[in-house]
Order: structure tokens, then sequence, then C-alpha cells
């Protein structure tokens, strides 16, 4: 917990993470105090920017359920109703494009970032660079989440079920399915900061370290919930969700080396401002989940007020850190980026063979170093205080909580409802409510 915390980090909710396995069981959690007390996993946070994962999701579960409607490769202006969303200028080039899905998702289209826009706005600017070739942290996912708002309201579902707007789209592709509490939902205040048009599905989601840790979990088990239901097939999820899809398999950060115009309003790049934005970068590459790192070993993304989703494959773990720290001045994102394999490898029991077999218990207590069976004696949580009347929590070494990864693939888990804390079996609950 000192690592995700520091003097400088005043934010009122305080910070809560958790790392949990591809059964759904949760290893271990923490929480931080902030100066309104501490926060816990119902806690609500605006997640900004780590919003695309669930607009990610939504639409690989589109191209899952409609793949002759939607694929990567179509283009935006074949939708019913965009037809005008095409004939892109380009800075410096004679030829006009169009935008597909693949490039809306990997941030290759081209178009300006903007927080305040609607689709006339967008209709009218040039992009940065010809799409598909160069990468630029961008709106394709607003862009997203406006078209399966459209599509879905044509829909024979969509007119049985009402849908008018992305939280009604959202609440039908994912929200629902994934059992995620009235918590996770566009943000009305932050539509406002967002966008004209309607709901940002880049960036004006709320949720909880609840609800982002089943999203977490089925990432962990390529699309499968863990009572087996297929969201998106395997194969689906191997092909979208974990290579590197970005041109020529390259790190974001050797595809911004293009410049654009340096005061333009038609594309809000006065002084460069909106260019600098969207040449952040880094080595990882993008794929239509997020973000994938360590040759695709992890995927997940953080979002400007410093809540991140990860999934290792490698350690056959999730995690999710949830907070409102803009300034992040305790670096808790880059800490978790570079440091995650290392926690991974400090929950995992000692000795244990490397792997669980499908249907058992992926998590038990570490006994002065042996793996014995979890009891609600074992610590599975910390907590840091910020006060003489709130003291820290620490790790206890000699008998805490541990963690086998689940074998690939991982089959449902029937053996869920007891056997644990009374705390970890709620949370393994939580899949059923």
């Amino acid at each position: 917990n000192d690592k995700l915390d520091s003097v400088k980090f005043q934010s009122g909710e305080g910070l809560y993470y958790e790392f949990d396995t591809a059964n759904g069981e949760s290893v271990w959690h923490g929480e931080i105090e902030g100066t309104l007390g501490y926060s816990n996993a119902t806690t609500p946070f605006p997640l900004a920017s780590a919003s695309k994962l669930f607009t990610a999701f939504a639409v690989m579960r589109t191209m899952e359920l409609r793949p002759k409607d939607w694929f990567p490769d179509k283009y935006v202006n074949q939708f019913k109703g965009w037809e005008d969303f095409s004939n892109f200028e380009v800075e410096l080039e004679v030829k006009r494009y169009n935008i597909t899905i693949h490039q809306l998702l990997t941030h290759t289209s081209g178009l300006p970032f903007a927080m305040r826009v609607d689709k006339k706005d967008l209709i009218r600017q040039k992009l940065f660079y010809k799409p598909g070739t160069q990468f630029g942290y961008t709106l394709g996912h607003r862009v997203a989440g406006w078209l399966l708002r459209d599509y879905w309201m044509q829909q024979p579902e969509g007119r049985r079920l009402g849908i008018t707007n992305c939280q009604d789209t959202f609440k039908f592709l994912v929200f629902d399915p994934l059992g995620l509490s009235k918590e996770t939902r566009f943000s009305h205040t932050l539509q406002h900061a967002f966008g004209f048009e309607g709901s940002a599905g880049d960036a004006s989601i709320m949720s909880t370290g609840e609800d982002m840790m089943k999203l977490a979990v089925v990432a962990l088990r390529k699309g499968q919930l863990p009572t087996g239901k297929v969201m998106i097939s395997e194969v689906n999820w191997n092909k979208w969700a974990v290579p590197n899809l970005l041109p020529g398999g390259k790190m974001s950060k050797d595809l911004v080396s293009w410049e654009g115009s340096s005061a333009s309003w038609s594309n809000w790049n006065v002084g460069g401002m909106k260019e600098s934005i969207m040449q952040q970068s880094g080595d990882y590459g993008w794929n239509y989940f997020g973000a994938t790192y360590n040759k695709s070993q992890e995927i997940g993304w953080c979002g400007f007020f410093s809540s991140c989703l990860r999934v290792s494959y490698l350690s056959g773990l999730a995690f999710v850190m949830m907070q409102r720290d803009v300034a992040d001045l305790k670096k808790s994102k880059p800490y978790v980026i570079e440091n995650f394999e290392s926690i991974a490898s400090f929950l995992r029991c000692p000795g244990a063979s490397t792997c669980v077999r499908p249907g058992y218990p992926t998590v038990f207590c570490d006994v002065k170093g042996k793996k014995a069976t979890l009891s609600t004696s074992c610590q599975q949580n910390a907590t840091r205080g910020k006060g003489f009347s709130h003291p820290d929590f620490t790790v206890d070494e000699k008998k805490r909580a541990c963690y086998v990864p689940a074998c690939s693939p991982p089959a449902p888990s029937t053996w869920w409802g007891g056997g644990s804390s009374a705390s970890s079996s709620d949370r393994r609950r939580r899949w059923f409510r």
C-alpha cells in the first residue's frame, strides 16, 4: 500500500485496489484513506479514459452478435445515418479518406481529440494523418459508442427494449450481461463535459471496483463469464483483444512522428495543444480492448483520474485500481505497470503447481511458506490510514492469502458459495446477483 500512497495524495475517496483469479475469486484487496475516509469495492469513481474498456467490449460483443453488420474493416459511412461521415481531408494530402471500425478502436483514425463535440463538428475536421498509418490517442471510442446507439436503436431488440441512448445500449450489451450494479453508468456530469451529441463512450462512464473487476475477469477468461456463458468467443478474443493491432505491430511510441497544423481552428490544434495530447504514447501497442503490454501478455488501460484495469495472461491474474487523482503525484499508474508481475509473484502460493484444474478453488492461504486451505483467519487485505486514529494494517507475512492460476481454458466455477471467508464468498456471489 505504501507504494500507491504519498503525503501528496489527498483524494477525497481514497484508493481501492483488488487482485482476482480467473475463477472470480478475490486474492487480495487494499484501501488507502483519502481526506473523506476510505473507499471500498462498491464506491463509484469516474473512469475518464478507462471508459474505453467498456465501449471496446460493447463493440466486440456487437461484432460477435452481428458479424455481417459489424466487422473491423467496415467503414463508418456504411452505417445507416452515417453516410456523411466520409471523405475526410488529411494534412498535406489531396486524396480524401474514410474511417473504419478498426481505426476508431486502435486510435489510428487520424481524428483530432476534443472534449465537447458532436457528429457535425467531426465531419468538418481535417485528419492529422492518413487513417491506418499512425497512432494518435483520440476520440474514436466516442464515435463507436454513438454508432452502437444508432445501430441498436434500429434493431428489433432495441425497439423492444426502448433503446434511445448510449446508457440503454451499454446496459443491453454489457452492464446487464456482466451483472453490474447501477453505479456503473454514463455520468450526466461527465456527459456535459465531453459531448453535445450524447454520452461519451471514451470518457464519461462511472463504475466501482467490484464492477470493473467483473469486466477484468471476463477479459482474463477471454470473453467468458465465470458462469461459463460466452460473451465473445475465445477465437475472436484472441484476434481482437490480445495481439497488438497497430500498423506493422509497432509500439505506439514509434507511430507518433506525424505533425499537424500548429495553429488551426479547423482541427482544434491551436498552439499544437491537441497534437501533444494525441501523441502521448509509450512501450505499448493497442487492440480492440485496450493497450497491450509485454508482448501481449498483459492488456488494459488507465484513465485520466488514474483508475486502472489490467489483466495478465502470464500470471493468470486480474487487477483493478480505483481512485480520483488527476495529478497522480504518487505515480501509482507507472508503479503498477512496472511492477505488476513482481506483485503477482509475491501473491502466488509457494511451491504451488503450475495451475489449478478447472472447477477447483484457486485461492489458498500461505502459512509460513506453505500452501493451506483458505480460512477466515487468513489475511486478504491491507489498509493505509492517514492519521493516528487510522493506523496502517500491513501484510502478515506468516499467514496471508495466495493464489494458483486457473488452468486455461477456465471452466465454469460451479463450486462457488462456501469453504472460505465471508468476504471472499460474498465477492464470488456477486456474479449471481
